[in-house]
């Protein structure tokens, strides 16, 4: 995939198709905006929405270098992001249950991609399971049990109520020097829980290790050619949520990376100048 006006000229996309091997392509319409996910869980045509998370996918801080799984993400303390209303979460909440109302025998997790444009949301794509990074923004936030919606679907009783903790969070991957285009691999990972913890203590939050891929071997965990383990911070908010995670990270090793602008103060404030210029 290549994007016009953003990756490629129109010149060189034209030259990118004519230098692919198949007879059929997709040209699909250019959204600019800001993206976002909304996470639901549905049953029986219920749909319980969880709070929008933004995924980095660019490899690189300023959102530069090529797309990769998920560099990091965040959300903030309630269901809308700083760059979104009310009622533009409401949106996507509604195109969520629309769809259900197409599909209603559909039980499980329903993730929801979306630009936020100057005309509203608009559907990037869905997913048929939760998001990674996203899914390790809002289930640490989530005070009711994952279980009983588990339970409720396989009864057939009514999807209990989500209750969430009003906390931001943020999210932030270390990946191998050289992800994702020629990732190295075999570097010792060097973060554990003991750094991860002292770093939530330090800020007055809460922090989560998670491990992704990497390779248990002579003792100790090593990376491989894909994103090795995520710190999310949680905290009042997004600010120090931040913090929680970069300090978390600061002893993730060498041969290891991350992209530090993510939850960044200035960063989430550029998100909102950039919808605020698409609004005028």
């Amino acid at each position: 995939m290549r994007v016009t006006g953003d990756q490629v000229s129109h010149e060189a996309a034209a030259a990118y198709v004519r230098e692919s091997d198949h007879d059929e392509w997709v040209i699909e319409e250019r959204l600019v905006g800001e993206e976002f996910t909304v996470q639901a869980f549905v049953a029986d045509g219920e749909v319980r929405p969880t709070p929008a998370v933004q995924d980095h996918k660019r490899a690189y801080e300023g959102d530069e270098g090529p797309n990769t799984g998920g560099m990091g993400s965040y959300s903030d303390a309630g269901p809308t992001l700083p760059f979104m209303t009310q009622a533009e979460y409401h949106d996507a909440v509604d195109v969520l249950e629309a769809v259900v109302d197409a599909l209603p025998e559909y039980t499980g997790v329903l993730y929801g991609q979306f630009m936020l444009t100057a005309e509203g949301p608009k559907v990037v794509e869905f997913n048929a399971r939760f998001g990674d990074p996203e899914a390790m923004n809002v289930l640490p936030v989530m005070e009711t049990p994952l279980l009983d919606f588990v339970v409720a679907a396989r009864a057939g009783e009514p999807l209990p109520e989500p209750r969430f903790d009003n906390r931001a969070t943020v999210c932030k991957y270390a990946v191998p020097a050289g992800y994702p285009t020629d990732p190295d691999s075999g570097a010792e990972i060097a973060v554990d829980e003991s750094t991860v913890d002292a770093a939530a203590a330090a800020h007055d939050g809460d922090a989560l290790l998670f491990y992704a891929s990497v390779d248990a071997r002579d003792g100790g965990l090593f990376t491989t050619t894909s994103r090795s383990f995520a710190v999310v911070g949680v905290a009042d908010d997004i600010r120090t949520a931040e913090a929680i995670a970069s300090e978390a990270l600061a002893a993730a090793g060498d041969g290891l990376r991350v992209r530090e602008d993510i939850g960044t103060e200035e960063l989430v404030n550029s998100r909102v100048d950039h919808m605020a210029s698409l609004r005028d």
